[in-house]
């Protein structure tokens, strides 16, 4: 998650007339041209260096593949996360229709700690991770997540995304979270941070923005800028499915490679905003329902404060 960057020391005239001489700042440009090729210079060997002394991490079971490096992971954080990974596939597995074919094997990579890029699966159906803090679960953090979109990769996620377009990223997004939920619910990170959903997902509808046909259109636009929002009110409208329309509903919806709004209607029986409608009245309900909402609203958006709502 993004954090504020440490301000920049100044320097004052006097400061830098008594500083020792390997100290002070170029005089010139070239002396300052010098310096960064310099700097880059022994960046780009340490790096080189650095790369050469790694040593490759990695272990394979069942459908799971872990692939890291000494510089990016450790042997427990490989051998962990393939244990991890093989018990998420069996429940992952279990939440997917049948007639589904699942992919032989995931390869998972591991890049170390998070810095800008978000956990993803590539076009090739791999997992990539990289570790968020302890507290948030480290690799585990998004694993559940990945391995959905993952685990019946070249059989559904793909040809969805082929036929569909942007259509498709709403519903897979959805899915992927709600089942993350589904099996691990002690994760501690994103999207919920230990928190109730119904809590979280009642906030957002009271505070408003981006609604449900929003996210569904403009998809490529919101999914990350709004990502706070959009990973659980998806995944709250999924259970919504599940639960009130029905598991046989959600497993076609989750099942189908087609979805256009046409496509998704026919699978629900309904139009898109009644649904829509349907879920947020019973998702302000299940707030309304939970003791001491608003105080728990009121800690997690502390919690969540490098988080810029979409409002």
């Amino acid at each position: 998650m993004p954090h504020p960057a440490p301000a920049k020391l100044k320097t004052t005239a006097e400061e830098e007339r008594r500083a020792p001489r390997g100290n002070r700042r170029p005089t010139t440009v070239l002396d300052a041209l010098n310096g960064g090729q310099k700097m880059r210079t022994t960046r780009a060997l340490a790096l080189a260096l650095l790369s050469l002394s790694a040593c490759s991490l990695e272990a394979q079971s069942g459908y799971i593949h872990v692939v890291g490096s000494s510089v990016s992971s450790s042997d427990e954080d490989v051998q962990a996360l393939l244990e991890l990974g093989e018990a998420l596939h069996a429940d992952i597995a279990a939440l997917h229709p049948p007639d589904i074919e699942l992919d032989s094997e995931i390869r998972v990579e591991l890049h170390g700690r998070y810095r800008r890029t978000s956990p993803y699966v590539d076009d090739e159906g791999t997992v990539h991770l990289w570790r968020f803090s302890e507290a948030e679960g480290g690799y585990r953090a998004m694993f559940a997540h990945e391995l959905v979109h993952a685990i019946a990769y070249d059989s559904l996620v793909a040809p969805a995304l082929a036929e569909s377009g942007s259509d498709a990223g709403f519903y897979l997004e959805g899915w992927a979270e709600y089942v993350a939920l589904q099996v691990d619910p002690g994760k501690t990170g994103f999207p919920l941070f230990g928190f109730d959903e119904d809590v979280v997902v009642g906030h957002w509808l009271e505070q408003g923005g981006p609604t449900l046909a929003e996210l569904r259109e403009h998809h490529e636009e919101l999914n990350m800028r709004c990502q706070g929002q959009a990973y659980i009110l998806r995944a709250s409208w999924f259970r919504y499915v599940d639960e009130e329309l029905g598991r046989e509903v959600v497993l076609d919806l989750a099942a189908s490679r087609e979805l256009d709004p046409g496509a998704v209607e026919l699978v629900l029986g309904a139009s898109l905003a009644q649904i829509d409608a349907d879920w947020a009245a019973w998702a302000a309900a299940r707030y309304d329902a939970y003791p001491d909402a608003d105080a728990e609203a009121e800690a997690y958006r502390a919690q969540m404060g490098w988080y810029e709502p979409c409002l």
